[in-house]
């Protein structure tokens, strides 16, 4: 199978981050192209105050810190969520510092707009599901599922043993499957 000269080939991670570390701005443009969203819906799913700019926030600590970055394209999604997670760590440390003010104009706004979290997580079940897991456990499941981690690099990212980050993962997915319906598919009648 020959490839199409006209059709542009996208570089790999690892091609991006050699292109990166020599100082190319196209390697650090593809890496925030392929890793950002995911990172995004990470920070959605954590709730954070601003999930763009803490985005923003990763990648710029990242790119500064390149250089003392050892590893290649499977260690490189890892340090990332690192440092996503770090970052909403002091997000979360910062908000709870800062008194709530609520604006009357604003206080009503909600039932307007959607949540951005719940354009990015699906719907409000999903959410709710969710909530009734421990910090842990929603913890390791979005990095599993929103970040595409493997177990070995969650562990890494959460500072735990590969079997505490399985043990986490198996108990959360119980507790999710208790409380699915028992028939979640609606029945032919249903239908009608």
């Amino acid at each position: 199978m020959t490839s199409n000269p006209h059709l542009p080939v996208r570089p790999t991670l690892q091609d991006a981050l050699d292109l990166a570390r020599a100082g190319d701005p196209r390697g650090f443009e593809e890496l925030y192209g392929q890793l950002a969203g995911s990172v995004t819906r990470f920070a959605h799913s954590r709730s954070a105050e601003d999930p763009e700019g803490l985005t923003n926030d990763v990648f710029l600590a990242a790119f500064r810190h390149l250089e003392e970055f050892d590893g290649d394209d499977d260690d490189l999604r890892g340090w990332v969520f690192t440092i996503a997670r770090n970052k909403l760590i002091d997000d979360a440390r910062r908000r709870s510092r800062r008194p709530r003010t609520v604006d009357a104009g604003v206080a009503d706004a909600d039932h307007i707009t959607a949540s951005a979290e719940s354009d990015v997580v699906g719907t409000d079940w999903v959410h709710d599901q969710l909530e009734i897991l421990t910090d842990e456990q929603r913890e390791v499941v979005l990095l599993r599922v929103v970040g595409g981690l493997t177990v070995p690099e969650i562990a890494d990212v959460v500072k735990r043993s590969i079997g505490s980050v399985k043990a986490l993962q198996r108990r959360a997915l119980r507790q999710l499957e208790k409380n699915l319906p028992q028939n979640p598919y609606p029945t032919d009648a249903e239908w009608r």
